[in-house]
This record gives structure tokens, C-alpha cells and sequence, in this order.
């Protein structure tokens, strides 16, 4: 028994005998299942504008201008997708771009930062070491 090949009998539960197909064959029976829908959507969109683009043929009469029309209204709206899209892009990479600059830019503070800070450490320590020199040499 296969689920590709039920028994003819419905009077079996179909969970008992989902059950016994091992899960990894389940698995691979529902992603071929979901290709083939997939695959058909696809069928079945291109037959929708194959029977749209045949509907208007014949409104038209015939005429192909009808037809041309539209598949040109078609063209000009999906230019306008495209510019858009580009623009976003376009958009997108400048932000990043930006962002990089920005990186560099706080990972140069952040080194300049580490090294003033060793610089004040340094010195705070030879102004110590000096107090304790005078301190020394004034007898306290």
C-alpha cells in the first residue's frame, strides 16, 4: 500500500493508514504533491491568458489592435514596476553605502577613543610618579 495507491475499501481510517507509511515516504509524497500543484497553478495561469487573450480576439472581431493595445499597456506598466524597482535599488545600495561610511567611520573614533585613553592613562601615571618625586624630595 502506497498513498499514491490507497485500498479501494474507504471503510479503513485514513490516519491508521497513514500510519503505517513509513514518515520519511510521507514526506516525500506530500513535497511531490506540491510540486505537481505547484507546476499546474502555473498550467492554469498561462491557459487563463491564453483564454483571455483569446476572448479578446474575439471581441475585437478579429482585430489584433485590441490586442496589441493592451499587451502595450501591459509593457508601459511593467517599465513603470521596473523603474520603481531600480529606484529602490538604487535607494538601497546608497543607504548601505552610507552605512558602510558610517562603520568606517565609528571604527576610526573607536581607535582613536582606545588610544587617547591609553595616552591619559600613560599620563596620569607619570603625573603620580612626579607627585611621589616631589613628595620624595620635599621630605614628607
Amino acid at each position: 500500500m502506497t498513498v499514491n495507491s490507497p485500498p479501494k475499501d474507504d471503510s479503513g481510517d485514513l490516519r491508521e493508514r497513514l500510519a503505517d507509511i513509513p514518515r520519511q515516504r510521507l514526506v516525500e509524497e506530500v513535497v511531490s504533491r506540491w510540486d505537481d500543484v505547484i507546476r499546474l497553478e502555473g498550467e492554469v495561469a498561462s491557459l487563463r491568458r491564453r483564454v483571455r487573450e483569446s476572448e479578446l480576439v474575439a471581441q475585437s472581431g478579429g482585430s489584433d489592435e485590441l490586442v496589441v493595445g493592451e499587451l502595450e499597456e501591459r509593457i508601459r506598466v511593467a517599465a513603470s514596476k521596473i523603474r520603481q524597482l531600480e529606484s529602490l535599488l538604487q535607494n538601497e545600495s546608497s543607504r548601505r553605502e552610507s552605512a558602510e561610511a558610517n562603520t568606517s567611520r565609528l571604527e576610526g573614533l573607536q581607535e582613536e577613543n582606545a588610544r587617547l585613553l591609553r595616552n591619559e592613562e600613560e599620563l596620569l601615571l607619570l603625573v603620580l610618579d612626579m607627585e611621589a618625586q616631589i613628595d620624595r624630595l620635599s621630605g614628607k
